[in-house]
């Protein structure tokens, strides 16, 4: 039997790089045990799925094992998305940039060997991984037609969904790479911009503003019917799966209902079909991406400026070589070095920065909207009423002075209240008078000032802010520790450094104190975040007495915050070290420490939410002490509780539930913070006691 070298070979004799990548990776332990630990995942789905849909396959119905298919379908379909967003940087930022770190880039270049072969070569290689891990999904995904409810096309769909996903990723990491870019700096602004693209796709397709007003088939005209995508569906690849797993709530427009200017090609097919013109579409940038590779590719490696060096001396930004003054060097010069020189170079100050700045004037924008009332209608104010003689001022077209005595019904809601609820500002819904004197209040309904984003858009937009900023961070601090002891292994500075009376324990010490450092100002984004909208509810609870206030953010989140970022980022830092001392290159480290971090947050998330909204209203307080150990889902019970704890938070929850439930997250969430700090302790000394073996193991 042919094996799958014997068949690439008879398709691409011609391209030698491609057969060589294939042929000694397919045979790595590394990539089979990648299969499997994948493979294994996605038979978890299943099980979990099966287990959490009924007590027994033999108890249920035809139309629960259908159910049952697409809630499988729907949750291998997101995490394999997910894996090659999170893969594909990894295996194709380095497609040009590894070889010119073991010197064979020059080699390739004085081959006969054309730019289109060596680019494809290296593209075509890289994703070889990507879609064989693909492949080897598809028996499992066929599980879902034993119990129907999934259609074969819709698993096709999911599938080219993801490859394009991974064409699109590795070809622009092909023309990163191509035009003098660093391997890690591509890792991570791909992080970067693929976390914010997926998040932030998913968080504005929500907004009204963002999807489009449908015809009404009766009367022909455009009304107020939106519909259920928006115009972010067919250029982002969850939505576009989402398309096609979840038709009953969100389905595209029918092409007779979208406006007369939206009915033409490319719109209609746009807006009508967006997983077909997200597939095409990203194959179509693809090809544009990569031919700009192949046709510079020789070229720009015989420049010695690279493009943004040229771009800013003709912009007069730059100069060329210039003098900086003396920098001040730390007591540790290892941490100063990862915090101040290698770690913000290879990350790019600009991006650092415009990170921090667009999370807190973000913040800033979204707490204005918050805070600012929409005053429309009639309303009260602080004043309004005086208990001396029993009056009440109602602001408003249909408003004036008004008598309120012991008989009128006061309202908010369908809960009756005194007369303490006219002290503060409030939003007049209804009011009538008595029928003998018009100036005397029967019944007034009040409720709350509506503002410009009501508290739950408010809370969801900074609930998916902060987890995307805190996500970024853990991806950027595991990257650049899982490439700080590598790195200076391939650029021979370790064995300089080893020469040096610098120990291991100050090594080390040094490495986590500078990572930890540089991330320190990216951490006080969420924690800046939060404690603006903790100041914003303080001050509208001082200055309008509202009976009816519930806190966006619950206020102890300023002591539980920081110290558990700070500390998940330091485990998150000696993880990547330790994977960097064992491992011999930066593309292993990084994957390896990355998935060990995915997989133990995605676990402790999945588990912690799993537990909030199964426990019984009795076990309240276990289920959000456990779930208090995964710093995610700690985010999820501070910012939005009533949705991701309801047994708990709910509306007509006892509020003696509530507070236990809000002291035990305070108690568990520094319990959980001391059990990481003894983690980052334990495999900090592991790392100095077995660090002088590990890298002479290493040097044989």
């Amino acid at each position: 039997m042919l094996g799958i070298s014997d068949y690439l070979w008879r398709l691409v004799p011609a391209n030698p790089i491609l057969l060589r990548v294939v042929e000694s990776g397919g045979k790595r332990r590394r990539d089979l045990l990648i299969r499997c630990i994948y493979l294994g995942l996605l038979i978890a789905i299943v099980i979990f799925s099966l287990a959490t849909s009924a007590t027994s396959i033999s108890g249920m119905s035809v139309r629960d094992l259908s159910n049952a298919s697409g809630s499988i379908f729907r949750l291998m379909s997101y995490f394999q998305l997910w894996l090659v967003a999170l893969l594909a940087p990894i295996f194709t930022a380095g497609a040009i940039t590894q070889e010119k770190d073991s010197q064979t880039y020059d080699i390739l270049l004085s081959t006969p060997l054309t730019n289109g072969q060596i680019v494809l070569g290296s593209l075509l290689s890289r994703l070889f991984f990507v879609i064989a891990l693909l492949i080897s999904g598809i028996p499992i995904f066929s599980v879902t037609q034993i119990f129907g409810g999934v259609a074969i096309s819709s698993i096709a769909a999911s599938f080219f969904v993801a490859a394009a996903t991974a064409f699109v990723t590795g070809a622009l990491a092909m023309a990163i790479a191509t035009f003098k870019v660093g391997t890690r700096r591509t890792i991570f602004s791909f992080y970067l911009f693929i976390a914010i693209y997926l998040v932030g796709g998913i968080l504005l397709d929500q907004v009204d503003y963002f999807k489009v007003h449908l015809v009404d088939p009766v009367t022909g005209l455009t009304g107020a019917t939106l519909s259920q995508t928006s115009w972010l569906t067919a250029i982002n690849p969850h939505l576009a799966i989402r398309a096609i797993i979840d038709p009953n709530n969100y389905s595209p427009p029918d092409p007779a209902l979208l406006p007369e200017n939206l009915r033409s090609w490319p719109w209609s097919w746009y807006l009508s079909n967006p997983t077909s013109f997200y597939i095409w579409f990203m194959f179509f940038v693809s090809f544009v991406l990569v031919m700009p590779s192949i046709v510079l590719l020789r070229r720009m490696a015989q420049s010695t400026v690279s493009p943004k060096t040229w771009l800013l001396q003709k912009l007069k930004i730059s100069k060329g070589d210039r003098t900086r003054k003396p920098r001040i060097v730390w007591s540790n010069p290892i941490a100063w070095r990862e915090a101040k020189t290698k770690a913000s170079a290879a990350r790019a100050s600009i991006v650092r920065y415009g990170f921090i700045a667009a999370g807190i004037i973000g913040a800033i924008v979204l707490v204005s909207l918050y805070s600012r009332e929409d005053l429309q209608g009639n309303y009260i104010s602080a004043g309004s009423f005086s208990p001396a003689d029993n009056t009440l001022f109602i602001s408003g077209d249909k408003g004036g002075t008004f008598k309120v005595d012991p008989a009128t019904v006061i309202k908010i809601g369908e809960s009756n209240v005194g007369q303490t609820a006219l002290m503060g500002r409030t939003k007049v819904k209804a009011f009538s008078t008595t029928g003998k004197r018009n100036d005397v209040l029967a019944t007034l309904d009040l409720e709350a000032i509506p503002r410009r984003v009501n508290q739950d858009d408010a809370r969801q937009f900074l609930l998916g802010a902060t987890i995307i900023e805190f996500a970024v961070i853990l991806l950027i601090v595991t990257n650049a520790a899982a490439s700080t002891v590598t790195r200076e292994k391939e650029d021979g500075s370790l064995d300089l450094l080893l020469t040096t009376p610098i120990t291991s324990r100050y090594y080390i010490w040094g490495k986590l104190r500078g990572l930890v450092s540089f991330v320190l100002p990216l951490i006080a984004v969420p924690v800046i975040s939060a404690l603006l909208f903790i100041l914003a509810d303080s001050f509208h609870l001082a200055s309008t007495n509202d009976p009816s206030f519930k806190w966006l953010v619950f206020p102890e989140a300023i002591f539980i915050l920081p110290g558990m970022l700070i500390v998940v980022v330091a485990f998150a830092s000696i993880l990547g070290m330790q994977m960097s001392l064992r491992c011999r290159t930066t593309v292993r480290a990084v994957m390896a420490s990355v998935g060990i971090m995915i997989g133990i947050c995605g676990l402790l998330g999945w588990c912690g939410g799993q537990i909030l909204t199964s426990m019984n209203r009795g076990d309240n307080t276990i289920g959000v002490a456990i779930a208090s150990f995964s710093p995610f889902t700690v985010m999820t019970m501070l910012i939005d509780p009533e949705k991701w704890a309801p047994n708990t938070f709910a509306p007509g929850s006892s509020p003696n539930d509530m507070f236990t439930a809000r002291i035990m997250i305070l108690i568990v969430s520094w319990i959980a913070t001391a059990g990481y700090a003894l983690a980052v302790w334990t495999m900090y000394k592991s790392m100095v006691k077995n660090f002088d073996m590990t890298i002479r193991r290493q040097s044989r």
